[in-house]
């Protein structure tokens, strides 16, 4: 009976202290504008659809007004992008959850976060993954491409405290023989409004 009691009690404190963390998460959910592209080496353009989603599960507020968060791969709804002259379509998923940190400062929340992203393609004559690891920021990212003799950098903006709106950016080399633009430095924009954060 003693035993029993025990086990009970031990269920009990394990599920208050489930109902205490799932309390303490707060999911933003992120919703990309017009503004947002992939650019291949400054020489194409990729425009992921408006409206399209990231939601970020925000833990507890530390003392400087730091959070951590996650993105789980199905926390990201982007629709395939068309590429030009119907060679077919790009997907952009993650491979992985995601994991990262928004940091106040004097002028804005800053966001840093490392994924894997999985990008596909599906298209007539065939299609393909790779997966990249992109780091995310609302500062500056930086790319080269694969022979070293271009490079890219791009500068997003900082988390507007009241509207929410924030520009994250992310840069990578593409593979050699992926499409569109192999080799090539590939940064990203993804720009919008949080409808709540911590």
């Amino acid at each position: 009976m003693l035993d029993r009691g025990l086990a009970l009690t031990a269920t009990l404190a394990l599920l208050l202290s489930a109902g205490q963390s799932l309390a303490e998460e707060k999911v933003g959910t992120f919703t990309l504008d017009g503004l947002s592209f992939v650019s291949f080496g400054d020489q194409q353009f990729l425009f992921p659809p408006t409206g399209s989603t990231i939601r970020f599960r925000f833990g507890t507020v530390q003392a400087d007004g730091t959070v951590s968060f996650t993105i789980q791969p199905g926390d990201v709804s982007i629709a395939p992008i068309p590429l030009p002259s119907g060679q077919g379509t790009l997907r952009y998923q993650l491979a992985a959850p995601a994991f990262g940190f928004m940091t106040a400062t004097s002028d804005g929340r800053k966001i840093v976060f490392n994924a894997a992203v999985a990008a596909t393609l599906d298209a007539p004559e065939g299609s393909g993954s790779y997966t990249y690891t992109v780091p995310f920021t609302t500062e500056t990212a930086a790319a080269s491409n694969v022979q070293h003799t271009d490079s890219v950098s791009v500068t997003g903006m900082r988390l507007v405290n009241g509207v929410w709106y924030a520009q994250i950016v992310g840069a990578t080399t593409n593979e050699e023989n992926a499409f569109p633009a192999p080799g090539a430095a590939v940064y990203t924009v993804l720009s919008g409004s949080f409808d709540q954060v911590p």
